[in-house]
């Protein structure tokens, strides 16, 4: 009998706490995880260029420093984008050559906004960016 209502208490435990407890999982999850300020989400971005004010979109995903996303361009090119955030600067890039490569940096100030520079085969350009979504 003692053997049924045990079971019976663990069975009732594992659907309640999955794996080790459920908080217990998370808490470890997150200490793997970088803690402080993530870059992850979508951003919007206003590039002043030589042409004027350009909007464009960014979408970065962040395992640790490592980051990851597209830029999409006014033009309809989304671009593929990696790079690294350490020490709250944003340092990031698109595949190519010289010319068609676009290098971007920026630093996420207090206020949650990004503030940087671009530079591409236009030159080099002033851009901000406010996040619409976070990952």
């Amino acid at each position: 009998m003692k053997s049924i209502v045990v079971a019976a208490i663990v069975a009732t435990l594992a659907i309640v706490l999955p794996g080790d407890g459920g908080h217990l999982v998370h808490a470890r999850q997150n200490k793997d995880k970088t803690s402080g300020p993530s870059v992850a989400g979508q951003w919007t971005l206003n590039v002043k260029s030589p042409h004027g004010e350009v909007g464009m979109a960014l979408d970065l995903t962040q395992e640790g420093k490592k980051i990851t996303g597209t830029l999409a361009t006014p033009h309809g090119d989304v671009l593929p984008v990696t790079g690294e955030f350490t020490e709250n600067t944003l340092t990031l890039s698109t595949p190519g050559p010289g010319d068609s490569r676009i290098t971007m940096t920026a630093k996420l100030i207090e206020n949650g906004t990004l503030d940087g520079y671009l530079s591409s085969q236009m030159g080099d350009m002033t851009w901000t960016a406010r996040r619409t979504t976070t990952k």
